[in-house]
């Protein structure tokens, strides 16, 4: 927000708002977020909506631009234009817009097929046949494991949660099933270890 990438923002609050629990604290904290990103989006806006064309337009274009216009066609009725968006989704588009049309299409419970292409896979979904991440049960066990696991390191745990949240949204249309939950966590300390690697090397030296 403070570097003026609404888009990203919109993206990053709304993963955050699927988790299944939020501390009071951080939920206040991203409810205030929110209401500054919906400040700082009306003052952005010309006087009017923007052209539905215009947004399939910038849905096209660059990364930023496809980000902006996934975020504000979500507000939208998906329904009128299941045709441009099925186009869309199959000509790997960036994963970060994806994910969130294809949310906006599960909100939405849009009953129709569609093909996400991506790195050269394809995945066929129907779009009110999508499972939320914060509902995926492969979700809720990795997330129970890794609670376990980082008990006495809080911060370690909010890391490990980042990645597993990210990994799991960005895996959308596909979920997870309750025997991958273990796999998941694995991956999510392990890319937390990794990470924090340097910074005990680090110490060490010192």
């Amino acid at each position: 927000m403070e570097a003026g990438d609404l888009e990203t923002a919109a993206f990053l609050l709304k993963r955050e708002f699927s988790m299944p629990y939020i501390p009071s604290d951080t939920e206040a904290e991203l409810k205030q977020l929110n209401r500054d990103l919906r400040y700082l989006k009306s003052e952005k806006k010309d006087s009017g909506e923007v052209p539905l064309e215009k947004l399939l337009h910038m849905l096209k274009g660059k990364p930023v631009s496809q980000l902006k216009a996934a975020d504000l066609l979500c507000e939208r009725n998906l329904r009128s234009i299941t045709k441009e968006l099925r186009e869309w989704l199959s000509r790997d588009p960036l994963p970060e817009a994806a994910a969130l049309i294809m949310e906006g299409l599960a909100e939405q419970a849009v009953s129709e097929e569609f093909t996400y292409r991506i790195n050269g896979m394809e995945y066929e979904f129907y779009g009110d046949a999508i499972v939320p991440v914060a509902e995926s049960e492969g979700f809720q066990e990795a997330m129970r494991i890794l609670e376990e696991k980082f008990m006495k390191e809080p911060s370690l745990l909010e890391l490990a949660r980042t990645v597993l949240v990210s990994s799991c949204y960005m895996a959308l249309p596909m979920s997870y099933e309750k025997e991958d939950g273990m796999d998941l966590a694995q991956k999510a300390e392990r890319q937390v270890r990794e990470a924090m690697m340097p910074q005990e090397e680090s110490r060490k030296e010192s």
